[in-house]
């Protein structure tokens, strides 16, 4: 993304928290959580972005706002996910009634924004909104289920969790641009998110730490299919899982992610969501380098 946008995006969103007549203190946890993502690459305030400009074809500043929005219900979700799974070390960690407020904070304040906008379009895009959060809300419950114990169901869950929001990222873009829902980019978007969250799995596995899926006793691709490939190693998971045996030899397990096929079928399942989404995006009539950032978040 263009580091101008980047930063633009960034800036927006402190301002929409200090146009708000909050309380001092609320207002600089809210400010001081903004700046723990300062170095965020904002994928979906640019996914937002580029579908309004690519539709649209205008240069309507007031998009960088809505991104900024986005960003704001971004930030709030990966709170609640921090807070709920309590894998992470921000600030919002420490503080988690502060963090739970700030998150309410935001989601409202990214709906007034958008309701307030110049935008023809912006009730539609309001309810598109409301659509795709409450997906990703779903598909969290799921994941707090902790039960998606199959490739399908876990595919199934983290469309909902994880595509649903850069879907929601795209088609909110998309739908202030034209005023109408377009399918196909629901589609690849949700796709999008689905890579994400299956490359966000394999770099947790690479990480003996609080984040582990495995040490947390969570499901996710690589983990499935040691459980169904590998008799050796299921049983070993299994009495983890269900508290038979307390503790995981991280040796044994390093070796069976990356030498007995597990990481290499992740990797592969994800490249079939990657050519799904090339398909879809070879019809869509983007500029060279909107279609490049779009491929590059495929890979």
């Amino acid at each position: 993304m263009d580091l101008l946008y980047q930063n633009k995006i960034f800036k927006e969103m402190k301002e929409l928290v200090l146009s708000e007549d909050f309380h001092e203190s609320f207002r600089t946890n809210i400010l001081n959580y903004i700046d723990e993502k300062k170095d965020s690459h904002m994928i979906f305030g640019h996914l937002c972005m580029i579908h309004y400009q690519e539709f649209a074809q205008d240069d309507n500043l007031e998009i960088i706002k809505i991104a900024a929005a986005i960003e704001l219900i971004i930030l709030s979700f990966d709170i609640i996910d921090d807070l709920q799974d309590n894998d992470s070390d921000y600030i919002w960690c420490n503080e988690p009634a502060f963090a739970m407020n700030a998150t309410l904070a935001m989601i409202f304040l990214a709906i007034k924004l958008i309701s307030e906008s110049s935008f023809t379009h912006k009730q539609i895009a309001i309810g598109v909104l409301n659509d795709f959060v409450l997906r990703s809300i779903n598909g969290q419950h799921l994941d707090l289920l902790n039960n998606c114990r199959v490739e399908e169901s876990y595919t199934e869950m983290i469309t909902l969790k994880s595509g649903s929001l850069t879907a929601l990222s795209s088609q909110l873009g998309t739908v202030l641009a034209l005023g109408k829902y377009e399918p196909c980019v629901e589609e690849y978007s949700s796709y999008i998110g689905v890579i994400q969250q299956i490359k966000n799995d394999i770099e947790d596995l690479n990480m003996w730490n609080k984040k582990n899926d495995l040490l947390n006793k969570k499901f996710s691709i690589p983990i499935i299919f040691l459980f169904e490939q590998s008799e050796e190693y299921s049983k070993i998971l299994t009495d983890y899982y269900s508290g038979t045996t307390a503790y995981l030899d991280n040796q044994i397990f390093e070796d069976a992610l990356m030498n007995n096929g597990a990481i290499h079928y992740t990797v592969a399942l994800k490249n079939t969501f990657k050519f799904k989404a090339l398909d879809l995006l070879k019809i869509m009539p983007f500029s060279r380098k909107s279609r490049l950032y779009l491929e590059k978040l495929m890979e």
